[in-house]
């Protein structure tokens, strides 16, 4: 897989749009907060950087999801990155896409859009980042659209290309890998 084609083809533009989620489409809306992605993703705050699922497709093939989050100027990353020029880093763009990309792989494993009472987080360790591009600048208190889509996934590897939008701009467009370890 060309996995600098497939970057450079989704900078520009978001993978999902909102016309997408209405209508007639194959996403199925959610609306999952925190305490539910808690059943998910092992992650917790201050890493748990999704607030919502919003929507996921399902289809083979094309298998996406779609979350929020808010970029609150109380966190404390803005203190030294940048003092004069807050800006959220890069760094935590990819684990935002990363997170959202394991909250898919529940939904496409299960073949199911629902978060049950008894689910439980997969264990999983990031391996690579694949590439990314980080195009312009998020700043605090912007809501911003994630989006993941399943690239790859053989039952041991997973890849996901990710988006981080804000106000309809791509910020970021990142491809990563992660194993699923043994329980």
């Amino acid at each position: 897989m060309d996995y600098d084609k497939l970057l450079k083809k989704n900078r520009r533009k978001p993978i999902v749009s909102p016309e997408m989620l209405s209508g007639e489409t194959s996403f199925t809306l959610l609306n999952f907060g925190q305490d539910q992605i808690k059943k998910i993703i092992p992650h917790r705050d201050p890493f748990l950087l999704v607030e919502k699922l919003t929507a996921v497709d399902l289809s083979e093939g094309e298998e996406c999801i779609v979350g929020t989050r808010i970029i609150p100027a109380s966190d404390p990353v803005f203190q030294g990155h940048f003092p004069d020029f807050p800006v959220y880093p890069g760094s935590l763009q990819l684990e935002m896409g990363g997170l959202l990309g394991l909250c898919l792989t529940h939904f496409f494993l299960n073949k199911t859009t629902e978060i049950p009472a008894d689910a439980s987080p997969s264990p999983v360790r990031a391996t690579k980042v694949l590439g990314a591009l980080f195009l312009a600048p998020l700043l605090p208190e912007k809501e911003v659209t994630l989006i993941a889509k399943k690239l790859e996934f053989d039952g041991y590897f997973g890849t996901v290309l990710s988006q981080v939008v804000c106000e309809d701009k791509v910020c970021c467009v990142s491809i990563s890998e992660v194993i699923f370890l043994d329980d």
